[in-house]
């Protein structure tokens, strides 16, 4: 019996509800499915999922896409599924060396998300993650960035100064670690009670 195994990379959309990861878990492990990495989020009151889920060589594609067809019939709410195999190797995102947080803020405006996103391609930037929000007229633009194919992080910091002049943003490059740190909550440790 061979234990080799295919990975996907499974994507879900569908307005949000209870049940939602409980009926696509259920599904994929009754495929003998190992979820290995997932990321999910709600906004305005959709609903998305992605992972990366292992299965055995004997489990295809149209099998994992026909059974979570099933999920969708029997859902109250549409969803919307995409299962792309992995080709090549995994590209590991651990490395937290060249990592870094960029913020962007300003007054909103048509085409804020495609100037930052820009401002990265032009210096070799590579966006691991991104979340926005707006409130109250400011736009506010966080990235998890890998900066390791830059050339200079200098270089970087001094075309940030002039890229958040020329566009009225303020912008903040930061070390993930330092960002971190500085971000993170700590609890207090209690000390034991003596009985």
């Amino acid at each position: 019996m061979s234990t080799q195994s295919i990975e996907y990379i499974i994507s879900i959309t569908s307005q949000d509800r209870i049940g939602i990861v409980y009926e696509i878990s259920s599904a994929l492990a009754e495929l003998a499915g190992n979820i290995a990495d997932s990321r999910q989020s709600v906004m305005c009151g959709y609903y998305t999922m992605i992972l990366r889920a292992s299965f055995p060589e004997a489990v295809t594609r149209k099998m994992i896409e026909a059974k979570l067809a099933e999920v969708d019939q029997k859902s109250s709410t549409p969803l919307n599924i995409l299962v792309n195999s992995i080709d090549g190797p995994l590209t590991s995102s651990d490395n937290l060396e060249n990592r870094y947080v960029l913020t962007a803020s300003g007054a909103d405006q048509i085409g804020f998300v495609a100037r930052v996103a820009g401002f990265c391609v032009k210096h070799q930037i590579n966006i691991l993650d991104l979340s926005t929000t707006l409130s109250h007229g400011e736009f506010v633009m966080m990235l998890e960035v890998d900066l390791s194919r830059c050339t200079s992080i200098n270089g970087v910091r001094t075309a940030l100064v002039d890229f958040g002049r020329e566009n009225h943003l303020r912008v903040v490059l930061q070390h993930h670690d330092i960002f971190k740190a500085v971000n993170e909550i700590s609890l207090p440790i209690r000390p034991k009670r003596e009985q």
